[in-house]
């Protein structure tokens, strides 16, 4: 085995699990979980980064420069976190990196459960709830294909196979983006109530699918959101992103209607 690999997994086992599976209630921001390592052997030297949330591969340097497949492939089988896991901290600095682009950072947070974060800004707690929008078909097709001879591929590949392979064909599939949505926020209604109270609650429904991609596409959710009603009276204002094709939209319920919120909490 390559031992600048196992060096570098290593490290990324050790410092992952110093982050995330230490004291709870630990406070983290987005910075702190990009890290560098440099490996040292005999034969010369590594440096890496990754981010030990999402364990995506940021640069490698050295004896690891090109060696992202095969560092991929021993993340995975070191068994350090799941592709749902990992999807959840995807979601939520796609989250951060949109809602705040110049300070998301450094806003400090809190990987909890019920809700999935909790994250202060400007003196108020917000509570994020990570789902996905998803056929039970599709996501365990994905769970084979992330341990298969695919699993050192990089997760938005392994996505598009799924999305392009899934296990019904598209005109037959049992339920449209659009019912998968509206059950994810039914569910969720239900729950937040659970859910420790907070100044502001969000629901974040990840939605790898081609009909979620363009300004058009939003609008026709934003739309269907309204005509249905299911944000009213809801808990929690509505994300929905695509991380594939980068489609975003943050959706709230007011006055009868649905509009869009913009970036940084302004109206």
């Amino acid at each position: 085995m390559n031992p600048y690999i196992e060096s570098f997994i290593r490290k990324t086992h050790f410092h992952h699990h110093r982050l995330f599976k230490g004291r709870k209630s630990k406070i983290m921001t987005y910075h702190k979980c990009i890290k560098n390592f440099i490996v040292y052997r005999v034969t010369g030297f590594a440096r890496g980064k990754i981010n030990l949330g999402t364990l995506d591969i940021l640069e490698l340097q050295g004896r690891l420069q090109g060696k992202e497949e095969a560092v991929n492939r021993r993340i995975i089988d070191k068994e350090i976190s799941t592709i749902n896991q990992r999807n959840e901290f995807r979601s939520f600095f796609f989250f951060l990196q949109k809602e705040f682009p110049e300070s998301y950072q450094h806003i400090p947070f809190i990987k909890s459960e019920r809700p999935d974060f909790l994250l202060r800004y400007k003196n108020k707690v917000s509570g994020i709830e990570v789902t996905e929008a998803i056929e039970a078909g599709d996501a365990r097709l994905r769970g084979k294909v992330y341990k298969s001879d695919l699993r050192g591929r990089k997760s938005r590949e392994i996505e598009r196979y799924v999305d392009q392979n899934p296990t019904v064909p598209l005109e037959k599939a049992g339920s449209s983006l659009e019912k998968l949505i509206l059950k994810r926020i039914k569910d969720k209604k239900e729950k937040f109530g659970e859910f420790q109270s907070v100044d502001r609650e969000i629901l974040i429904i990840i939605a790898n699918h081609h009909e979620f991609q363009n300004p058009g596409d939003i609008e026709k959710t934003r739309k269907v959101l309204e005509e249905k009603g299911f944000l009213e009276k809801a808990p929690f204002s509505l994300v929905v992103m695509n991380l594939i094709h980068g489609g975003y939209a943050h959706f709230r319920w007011v006055k009868g209607g649905v509009i869009l919120e913009k970036s940084d909490g302004e109206k």
